[in-house]
């Protein structure tokens, strides 16, 4: 489900990026309709104006007359007449900046015009019904470089359209090479990670079984005894730091399963374990149990390992005595658990970043907290597999709360009253 969760994005970026290409060119086809519409007009104009020109010399020469109705003329009077239409309508396209090559001719109206598509050049008809003798007849003009014309208006928008679609397409191109080649690294990383921690855990082994081989030969030099309990005890350290780096790094091997699982109980079993450090550094820690319910259907595992890193935490984090209070409660459908310290606390800049891998909150000395950063990654991602959610509110000097909200599997009967 991860796997496929990373792809999504890039698959929605990608769709992204198609309707945006989508979007430019219509913008670009809209733009072409909209100049083809105001040359069309100004064409109309001018044949209108062209029009009444020729109507005036129609109406003071005979010539023109004859020449408009098709009647039979001499061919100097011909090609006078059609360098004169030729003049007027030059003069009357110049007047609305239409500088292009055109062809025209006097045609019969009954001559139905081809339907014009985009690609292919307009005729423009314009009656001279009411100028002649005779009726039915027309001026029909076309522009051979009408398209080229239209297209040269949008030049600079199409340009720039043109290169913003490139630009995005070749950056979602080289992203998507650098998002597989990190998915790639950081496969490898993982991989090598897993290899390297389950290498290091036969040595921790031997080195566990050696050291308890030697100290049951009880032996008499005091030294050697405290220097075996030295070894066994940062042999401890060691394999803890092992386990913690497997369980982040390792994937989820499917569903466990899950027994139902007293929150309470695991809660106190784990305050157990961490009073000789507690008492150790003077501090204390209070329950405060008001949930209701609070048994449901987990890995009791799990849970101690939860609520050990973050009393851990509140432990290591703290300049004074630890004060650590865990409380509970009952939501709508689940069971709510607070563990609130009085440690450094945590900057705002850092609240964000506390759960990433690696990650670990500065304490002005590098080496004063140990700790690989991957416990309250590791918390996260357990508290995720239970389909809850963990929140966290800090203070600089006052304390942090790490709250932890999961859903409620439960039966009345297996419940105790808090």
């Amino acid at each position: 489900m991860k796997y496929k969760r990373q792809h999504i994005l890039p698959i929605f970026t990608f769709i992204a990026l198609i309707i945006i290409i989508a979007v430019q060119v219509n913008m670009l086809l809209q733009a072409a309709s909209l100049e083809e519409k105001k040359f069309n007009r100004d064409v109309y104009k001018a044949l209108n104006e062209a029009r009444e020109a020729i109507e005036k010399r129609a109406s003071s020469c005979s010539d023109m007359q004859n020449y408009l109705c098709g009647k039979p003329c001499k061919e100097k009077v011909m090609q006078q007449k059609i360098s004169e239409i030729d003049s007027i309508l030059h003069a009357h396209l110049e007047t609305y900046n239409i500088d292009l090559d055109y062809t025209f001719a006097i045609t019969d109206s009954t001559i139905s015009p081809e339907n014009p598509t985009f690609f292919k050049n307009k005729c423009y008809l314009k009656n001279l019904n009411g100028l002649l003798v005779d009726e039915g007849i027309q001026l029909r003009l076309q522009f051979p470089g009408q398209n080229q014309f239209i297209l040269s208006q949008l030049k600079g928008s199409f340009l720039l359209a043109f290169i913003s679609v490139l630009f995005v397409l070749i950056s979602f191109i080289v992203t998507f090479g650098m998002y597989r080649k990190e998915r790639m690294m950081a496969q490898h990383t993982s991989d090598f990670i897993n290899n390297m921690v389950h290498e290091f855990q036969t040595p921790l082994s031997n080195i566990h079984l050696a050291t308890n081989l030697i100290k049951k030969r009880k032996p008499e030099d005091k030294k050697i005894a405290e220097y075996l309990e030295i070894i066994k005890n940062e042999n401890l350290k060691l394999e803890k730091n092992v386990d913690e780096i497997l369980k982040v790094s390792s994937p989820d091997n499917g569903p466990l399963n899950f027994k139902p699982v007293d929150v309470h109980e695991v809660i106190q079993s784990t305050v157990l374990d961490f009073e000789p450090r507690i008492e150790n550094a003077g501090g204390k820690i209070d329950l405060d149990f008001n949930a209701r319910l609070h048994t449901f259907k987990a890995d009791a595992n799990h849970l101690k390992l939860i609520f050990g890193n973050l009393i851990d935490n509140a432990i290591k984090y703290s300049d004074k005595p630890p004060h650590i209070v865990i409380s509970t409660t009952n939501g709508k459908s689940n069971i709510e658990i607070k563990v609130k310290d009085n440690g450094t606390g945590i900057d705002k800049n850092d609240l964000n970043l506390i759960f990433e891998k690696y990650y670990r909150v500065s304490t002005g000395d590098i080496h004063n907290v140990k700790g690989f950063g991957l416990g309250l990654t590791f918390v996260k991602k357990m508290v995720e597999k239970y389909d809850g959610k963990i929140g966290v509110t800090s203070t600089k000097e006052v304390g942090t709360v790490f709250s932890i909200s999961l859903p409620l599997e439960h039966e009345a009967d297996k419940n105790t009253a808090g």
